[in-house]
């Protein structure tokens, strides 16, 4: 497996733009154990292959990028370290036979997929039950309960004619007859 070192020609570059130049690992190593160039940053990407056949890059960067890829590989290292069963995943890296990502099949938190059936059924059983009223009590359903803004007893009395206190207690008896139809 090759390892493949990239430094930068101009190391004052400070990673803006930089023209790269590739070293053999001795001229790396005497490179490092400069005094002068102990400041210089250098990071190690994996091969990008299974089976490692592209080798490893050395490359200079940045301090900013330096202490960032550090950061990952200590994580990395003490997620290995603390829990040795398992391997790091990505979600967004693994697809199933289907084509679609990992990410897909994780459930949807801000969705009761179960609870929006129950409620889908419930109103299908009202409209079913208030599909068996009476012109006159589909009306007044209509009027109290299923209209932008819900009327009153004595708005639906001044207009029908119908005194309040008999609205009232046809609405009771409309209601009550809804929830035997649904009931049952």
């Amino acid at each position: 497996m090759k390892t493949t070192y990239l430094v930068w020609k101009d190391p004052s570059c400070n990673g803006i733009n930089p023209d790269w130049q590739e070293i053999t690992g001795q001229e790396f190593y005497a490179l490092v154990n400069t005094p002068e160039n102990k400041e210089r940053r250098f990071i190690k990407l994996n091969s990008a292959s299974e089976d490692g056949s592209d080798g490893e890059i050395v490359m200079e960067s940045t301090e900013t990028a330096y202490i960032a890829w550090r950061k990952e590989k200590r994580h990395k290292q003490h997620l290995r370290d603390t829990d040795p069963g398992y391997q790091i995943v990505s979600y967004h890296a693994t697809e199933t036979e289907n084509g679609c990502s990992c990410e897909d099949s994780l459930p949807d938190e801000s969705c009761d997929v179960e609870a929006e059936c129950v409620r889908i059924f419930e109103h299908e059983e009202v409209r079913a039950a208030i599909a068996r009223l009476s012109e006159d009590e589909r009306q007044m359903v209509k009027y109290f309960y299923l209209s932008e803004k819900q009327g009153t007893e004595r708005g639906y009395s001044t207009l029908t004619g119908i005194p309040q206190k008999t609205v009232h207690n046809r609405k009771i008896a409309v209601l009550n007859k809804l929830k035997k139809f649904i009931e049952n």
